[in-house]
């Protein structure tokens, strides 16, 4: 499909090239991300490996394990090749846990103003230690901006409430909905969303849903095969 044809489902065309603008596209970030141009994105909402060997145990049939979770060397460049793109006052969401959440808020931090840390809560609890911890029902999201940016439609509450996802298409998918939510208060039609783990695409889907361009970036083949379904024809770019 031609860009041009593609851009009608979002919204109307970005003046100028904009490499991977509303496409699937399987690399990793450190490679794509060079290829993003100084000051171009409006908003980031992206979920990052959180550096905890996560694996989903609510599938029958497990998911493969996610890259790069086993650390979080990569955080200080990502972030600051994030400050590079993100133009003046462009919004962040960045998906976390608790584990590493002080690390993140650090190193963030020291880059873009963090305003908050608002709070998913799921509709059902997690699992992990069943008889010696209390039952994990929320995600954090770092709040994050590059400037003095209002939000749209008012001031709301921190606490966000959204059905989880069964992660049948990614072991930490996110829901469409919640996603379509942080993008809505953080940017406007046409302009550009970017999310460096892509994962099942939820990014994309929400920007579809929202007329916003996005750019996304998935290592996993196989789920950038799964979003094309989800994005009804979409075009899969393969580096």
């Amino acid at each position: 499909m031609l860009i041009e044809e593609l851009n009608s489902h979002f919204a109307k065309p970005v003046l100028g090239a904009v490499p991977f603008l509303n496409e699937i596209v399987n690399i990793d970030w450190k490679e794509a991300i060079k290829q993003v141009s100084d000051k171009s994105i409006d908003l980031v909402v992206t979920d990052p490996p959180y550096g905890m060997k996560f694996q989903s145990n609510y599938r029958k049939v497990q998911h493969k394990s996610i890259q790069n979770d086993d650390n979080l060397d990569w955080l200080e460049s990502w972030v600051i090749e994030l400050k590079r793109v993100c133009k003046d006052e462009a919004h962040l969401y960045i998906f976390c846990s608790w584990h590493n959440i002080d690390l993140f808020k650090q190193i963030v931090g020291a880059y873009f103003q963090v305003k908050n840390i608002l709070i998913w809560e799921k509709n059902n609890t997690g699992m992990g230690d069943l008889e010696g911890d209390y039952a994990p029902k929320y995600e954090m999201i770092l709040f994050c901006s590059n400037g003095s940016k209002k939000l749209n439609g008012g001031r709301d509450a921190n606490i966000l409430k959204a059905k989880r996802t069964g992660n049948e298409n990614h072991p930490t998918e996110k829901p469409v909905n919640l996603i379509s939510y942080l993008i809505e208060k953080s940017s406007n039609e046409n302009d550009i969303v970017l999310d460096t783990f892509a994962g099942s695409f939820s990014t994309a889907q929400a920007c579809k849903q929202k007329k916003r361009n996005f750019i996304c970036f998935e290592i996993e083949e196989e789920y950038c095969r799964t979003a094309k379904n989800l994005l009804n024809g979409v075009s899969v770019s393969l580096f």
